[in-house]
């Protein structure tokens, strides 16, 4: 059979697509209400504090599910439904691994929409000659910022400045597991730096992976709208870029020492009162490529290592935390005993009181030795979750750390001396509890704008029935040292900084400065 014979069964086969009917539509909803109702952490929270009521919700939704013509139209209510609990760890995927994008990545400052990386291989500098830091300012004559408040509602994180963000990265790269693709010629308008003056560029939607039912089934599809001319995803990958990267945005100093580079950037620069260390911290999910490495071991002894030499050079100590995705609960408990002087409590947990919860923490529990500290700790965890569940009518636990251990103790190498710890809106989970702990025990000041508030662990539930939907849900609640809730809180800067629009051209140099200025102010 000829290639273009497949390419047409395939076209017709996609025209036809099967749709879901009404009732199939309510009963992936009504699955996933039993979730929530049943196994959602934070549920009391959001209707105490946030007045999100999933009854209420339940009500306003299913008349719009109703109306929905396509297959298309149902999967991203659904997303939008999990989107209102504003949770950023709370998530539905639609089941495709299509993507489409012009080319180009954008990001959002100070209000503006700039573009990021540009794909030379896909855009040519005499078909797109615009450069990093130009204003996006329209996208097929729409405002952009009215194109961004059409994908924010898909994005619920836990605090909106986040939502925002993370819904500027998707304007131009469209990932369909999360808001609806593109298609088609895109008419761009941008202004060149500072200038007064808009260019417009006619663009084309590039797609990668493939087309199912992501579109009105109903529409023809024709050979053009089934092309996928492949972007190369892994020079402007949306959301990885800066998140979850070892890299540093921030310029390197002239003059500065560097100590490592890989996995995660460390270095030391001179000032005025004596050197001053660098540290990145891209998340708390060490890993590998080599299967046989244990990662978590190999990478606190580098990060050992690292800190070992910044305590011997420098007077004070930055670390970048800015767009970490958080990760193991344990790996950054003993990554923090590296920076404190004295024991300190662990994040501390409500979880749920429930037969679920009971066993889960059950097959956790029989997955360690039983001649280990790690699973005498976890015993009275079990014990607490049992008891609640039986004996109370009580949601949630009390408050208990995850692993069940009652202190953690400074490591014997830790840096010693002042500390500014760089956080941004879109540090999340582990990323809001790093920060949250540090300042909550004292032990370093924050600076930039608040964290994302993601404050649960989060399991993956099998996708929805009909749908194939897949669903992340929130499974708990933690606290920063003060007793508030992460959850839509976040940690908080000590010193408030949001980087500008020449921090974006120019390698973060004002935002360093500053940083700098603010450390030293701390030292002695």
């Amino acid at each position: 059979m000829s290639k273009a014979l497949v390419l047409l069964l395939l076209l017709c086969n996609l025209a036809a697509a099967r749709d879901l009917t009404v009732e199939q539509k309510l009963s992936d909803l009504n699955e996933l209400i039993a979730h929530v109702k049943g196994g959602y952490g934070p549920l009391i929270y959001k209707k105490q504090h946030f007045n999100i009521d999933v009854d209420d919700l339940y009500s306003r939704y299913v008349p719009l599910i109703k109306e929905t013509k396509t297959n298309a139209e149902f999967y991203y209510l659904m997303v939008r439904f999990v989107a209102e609990f504003n949770d950023s760890h709370f998530r539905a995927n639609v089941p495709t691994n299509l993507e489409t994008s012009l080319g180009f990545s954008t990001d959002l400052v100070q209000g503006k929409v700039l573009v990021d990386d540009i794909d030379r291989t896909v855009l040519p500098v005499d078909k797109f000659s615009f450069v990093k830091g130009d204003e996006v300012v329209s996208l097929d004559g729409k405002p952009i910022l009215d194109e961004l408040g059409e994908i924010v509602p898909y994005m619920g994180q836990g605090f909106a400045l986040a939502a925002k963000r993370r819904g500027a990265f998707m304007l131009t790269n469209r990932r369909a597991s999360k808001v609806p693709a593109k298609k088609g010629k895109a008419v761009v308008e941008i202004r060149r730096g500072d200038s007064t003056v808009t260019e417009k560029v006619t663009l084309e939607w590039k797609a990668k992976g493939k087309f199912t039912d992501e579109f009105n089934p109903n529409k023809k599809l024709t050979r053009s709208t089934l092309r996928t001319s492949h972007v190369n995803y892994d020079r402007i990958e949306i959301e990885e870029k800066n998140r979850c990267s070892g890299d540093s945005r921030i310029k390197v100093p002239e003059g500065a020492t560097v100590i490592m580079k890989e996995p995660f950037v460390a270095y030391y620069y001179p000032t005025a009162k004596g050197n001053v260390g660098y540290l990145r911290i891209p998340h708390y999910s060490p890993t590998d490529p080599n299967p046989t490495v244990n990662a978590h071991v190999l990478r606190f002894k580098q990060y050992e290592y690292a800190v070992s030499v910044l305590e011997k050079n420098t007077v004070g100590l930055v670390i970048d935390q800015d767009h970490n995705c958080g990760g193991s609960v344990n790996w950054l408990h003993s990554f923090l005993t590296l920076f404190m002087d004295k024991p300190f409590a662990p994040m501390q947990f409500e979880l749920l009181a429930s037969k679920a919860a009971y066993l889960d923490f059950g097959n956790w529990l029989v997955t360690q030795n039983q001649n280990t500290l790690e699973y005498q700790n976890l015993l009275p965890v079990i014990e607490l979750i049992k008891t609640t569940w039986l004996n109370t009518n009580d949601y949630l636990t009390r408050k208990t750390s995850i692993s069940g251990e009652e202190l953690w103790y400074p490591n014997d190498v830790r840096y010693t001396k002042p500390i500014i710890v760089l956080i941004d809106e879109l540090s999340g989970s582990g990323g809001d509890a790093f920060p949250a702990l540090i300042q909550g025990y004292g032990r370093a000041k924050l600076l930039g704008t608040r964290t994302m508030g993601a404050g649960g662990h989060v399991i993956t539930l099998p996708p929805l029935n009909h749908s194939q939907i897949s669903v992340a849900i929130t499974k708990s609640l933690f606290y920063r040292p003060d007793m508030v809730a992460v959850e839509n809180n976040g940690a908080v800067p000590d010193i408030a900084y949001s980087p500008s629009v020449n921090d974006f051209r120019y390698g973060y140099l004002e935002y360093q400065k500053f940083y700098t200025d603010e450390l030293l102010k701390l030292v002695k």
